[in-house]
């Protein structure tokens, strides 16, 4: 049953609290509102087509969609506490929530629980994760996630909220709006339950998917378009079947594919429509139609030609900071109101983007841009805290000091020349 167990860990400081939380666990509401009913569209959304339609069937979705969860789920996160000048002092590792986020429940590191969140986000539109409480002040000791498409959710009337309730075969579990963190991407249609980010691409996927299959049926026939066989008059309906019998066979069959046709008929070969001869390129637009959906720039996946270091480096600093760091951020405004909080009013989650090397500037780029700074006035100070380049008034030249100027001894550099040419 986990993540759904009531077990609370040994340092709980009583039966009571363990009670408490139980009851609490299981009992609905008081209101007991009725079940809200959600626009047709969206509740006919299921996120196990997405994954067997989408995900799975088109390489493109399947790209991106991983794309997204590896970068998002590679940026460690931290509990701070938010100090009287608005600035953020890292809370030791000790502290009850960065114990939770080093191991959010007994099988996922944070890593893989932040990987699985975004792509349910992007299938589903919603990521739902459950808190187990306990400790000494009923705090939450586990976080773990659930499969969206078994979630239900009771509207309520002094919040948005009222109950969740996790519905798979004969399990039922009510799970109060407290105990609950939900992740969503916005949806102007429904507040409830988020916007798929596959579903706005829902129609280029089963192009994309319906075009592979039309691809693979094609290379199964052998690549043979369509054909019309013209029989003699009077050909018995059993040969007209046979023929039709080895053209099939020879369309299907490796083995047949230079052997000889004999038929008693003359055979024209249809030619292939304008789609079927331009179907690389209607191909690649509906790639291109997908990648601007999950915002993952087609060079990026692995989808592009003419690819080069340098706009490399600009379509993953656009990644970045377009599509990854905003889903980060409602990451982070979700944790601080429904998780942090639980651990006192100033507490916050942090994610650290220091070693995304795709934000880091070039070291020619920030000597260029300290030198100037420097030029304008900038203190050492202020040039370390801009570009943390780490430089010590001593690294840098003294311009009240004229330098001397350097005698060049003719006959010396011949000599050394001589030497590294010949090795003498």
């Amino acid at each position: 049953m986990w993540p759904f167990s009531t077990k609370i860990s040994a340092n709980t400081p009583s039966v009571a609290a363990q009670v408490n939380f139980a009851l609490k666990s299981i009992t609905l509401p008081e209101s007991q509102p009725t079940w809200n009913l959600f626009p047709q569209s969206q509740r006919d959304w299921s996120t196990t087509t997405a994954i067997d339609e989408g995900y799975n069937a088109s390489a493109i979705v399947y790209a991106a969609v991983e794309k997204r969860a590896k970068l998002i789920a590679s940026v460690p996160w931290y509990a701070g506490t938010k100090l009287a000048d608005g600035s953020i002092e890292r809370l030791p590792d000790s502290h009850p929530l960065n114990v939770l986020i080093s191991r959010p429940n007994p099988d996922q590191s944070w890593y893989e629980l932040m990987y699985c969140a975004s792509q349910m986000l992007d299938l589903s539109g919603s990521a739902f994760m459950p808190e187990i409480k306990g400790g000494a002040r009923v705090q939450p000791i586990s976080i773990s996630l659930l499969n969206s498409e078994y979630i239900k959710i009771k509207a309520g009337t002094e919040r948005l909220v009222a109950l969740y309730q996790y519905v798979n075969g004969n399990i039922t579990k009510d799970i109060d709006p407290d105990d609950m963190v939900q992740l969503k991407l916005p949806n102007p249609k429904n507040p409830y339950f988020g916007q798929p980010v596959l579903m706005a691409g829902g129609r280029a996927a089963d192009i994309d998917r319906e075009a592979g299959n039309w691809q693979k049926a094609s290379l199964q026939n052998r690549n043979i378009s369509d054909i019309h066989v013209e029989v003699p008059e009077g050909t018995q309906p059993d040969q007209v079947a046979a023929i039709s019998q080895a053209l099939k066979e020879r369309g299907q069959s490796p083995d047949n594919a230079r052997s000889p046709l004999v038929t008693s008929g003359k055979i024209n070969q249809l030619s292939r429509t304008a789609v079927e001869m331009d179907f690389t390129n209607s191909r690649r637009n509906v790639w291109t139609e997908l990648a601007a959906v999950f915002g993952t720039p087609l060079g990026t996946l692995g989808f592009t030609e003419d690819l080069n270091l340098a706009n490399a480096e600009a379509m993953m600093k656009q990644l970045w900071q377009e599509t990854i760091i905003p889903q980060l951020e409602l990451f982070k405004r979700q944790f601080d109101h429904q998780l942090a909080s639980e651990f006192g009013p100033n507490i916050v989650m942090m994610f650290d983007l220091s070693n995304v090397t795709a934000l880091q500037e070039s070291l020619d780029s920030k000597l260029t841009n300290a030198e100037r700074l420097w030029r304008l006035g900038f203190s050492v100070e202020a040039i370390n805290k801009r570009l943390e380049m780490g430089f010590d008034e001593a690294d840098l030249p003294d311009e009240s000091e004229e330098a001397e100027p350097v005698e060049i001894d003719t006959e010396e550099v011949k000599r050394l020349l001589k030497s590294v040419s010949y090795g003498e």
